[in-house]
């Protein structure tokens, strides 16, 4: 059962576990995230619980995603996404690196194809591309690593990761950017925390959050360890 985190007339949001894209990919025998959820919703609530899928997360970023509940919220929903009204902050963890309590990366980004990795990626480059903004906040320092909020002010693909791995601080995990290997993360270490937005129907501010997961609290438990897998070899 996924934990649903926010629900009114118009919207609900709900807790993307890590592992699960967010929509259906090419494999149909591949289980995602919102067909799982319409089902849970629907065997729950009745075979017509109306619900669309506005904005997506990384197959293994865990975290917040919200939906329309009716036609209505479609289009406020698209707007805010698409002029960026709705604030999203990520929690990750990185290798150790000296930086100072707030920065700010932009650059532009396009996407490439990575052949040896058979996987679509994105590429800083200097002409041409996306241009991509990300505000970053160093929230605590551990043995081996360091946890960072990272607000993204674009929505490209992959940004907040290529973004910290352009800055030699590649999160715990990522398979397709250059990261610390040692210890190991079973997955991606990044976490949707939270979505804030005046909600377009009431007007009311709204912060939907999500708790840190439990396995993104066991890999700090590591960074901080006495004995880390890096100091036994």
């Amino acid at each position: 059962m996924f934990k649903i985190l926010f629900e009114d007339d118009w919207f609900i949001a709900a807790e993307k576990p890590a592992g699960l894209p967010s929509q259906a990919t090419v494999d149909k025998s591949r289980p995602d995230f919102f067909t799982q959820l319409k089902k849970q919703l629907q065997s729950a609530r009745g075979s017509d619980f109306y619900l669309a899928l506005h904005h997506r997360l990384d197959r293994d970023t865990s975290g917040v995603m919200i939906f329309a509940k009716n036609k209505e919220a479609n289009d406020p929903l698209a707007n805010m996404f698409k002029k960026h009204l709705i604030q999203k902050t990520y929690v990750a963890i990185t290798r150790n690196r000296k930086m100072p309590e707030t920065w700010e990366f932009k650059n532009h980004l396009a996407e490439v194809r990575d052949n040896k990795l058979k996987k679509t990626k994105m590429k800083s480059v200097s002409s041409g591309g996306d241009m991509a903004h990300t505000k970053f906040r160093l929230l605590e320092k551990f043995k081996l690593g360091m946890m960072v909020e990272a607000q993204p002010l674009t929505g490209r693909m992959h940004q907040i990761r290529v973004h910290l791995a352009e800055e030699h601080m590649g999160i715990f995990g990522d398979d397709i950017y250059p990261c610390n290997k040692v210890p190991v993360a079973a997955r991606l270490m990044l976490h949707a925390l939270s979505l804030e937005f005046n909600h377009p129907f009431t007007q009311q501010p709204i912060k939907i959050e999500s708790a840190l997961p439990e396995d993104m609290k066991e890999f700090i438990l590591l960074l901080n360890s006495e004995m880390s897998a890096s100091e036994k070899k």
